[in-house]
Order: structure tokens, then sequence, then C-alpha cells
């Protein structure tokens, strides 16, 4: 079963990532999952390559701790659509 991640706050999941040692990569299948549950309906992904999402949880997660961002491993949306050198638009 997947876990609800999805639903904290970006201040939750730093938390949750810094202090309890919860990792991107965890966080990021929760939010793939909800996608993937809830798209069919909202339709609000014009593009989304759930392989480089993992891939670049991973590497997150390999940065050592002292390293980290700020920010590090939350995650964003671009509310609009924005055609990009590489994408696959479907």
């Amino acid at each position: 079963m997947v876990s609800e991640l999805y639903r904290l706050s970006a201040n939750e999941i730093l938390h949750e990532i810094k202090e309890n040692g919860l990792s991107v990569e965890e966080y990021a299948k929760s939010l793939l999952h909800r996608i993937e549950l809830r798209d069919a309906d909202v339709q609000a992904w014009a593009y989304l390559d759930p392989a480089y999402v993992l891939e670049q949880a991973k590497a997150l997660d390999a940065i050592a701790p002292a390293q980290r961002g700020p920010l590090h491993g939350v995650a964003i949306a671009v509310k609009d659509v924005i055609y990009t050198k590489g994408q696959n638009l479907r």
C-alpha cells in the first residue's frame, strides 16, 4: 500500500525528510500513485515521466544530509503548459 504522504504540506515533508529519515523516493512514489489514481478525472498533466521522477528522487536521496538545500525533496508542479525540448507530449 502506498502511503498518503501526498497530503502533507511542504513544511511537513521537509521535516519528515530531515528529522525522520523519510526518503524522497518514498514521497515521490506517493505523489505518483495519487496522480495515477486521479489524473484521468482531473487531467492536470500534459506531460509526466514517472521513471524520471523516481530517478531524480533516488539521486536526491544519495546526497549527504549536510549537502542538502533548504527545499530538498519538495515536489513542485508547474500549472501552465510550457513546451520543453525533449518532452514527448502525447
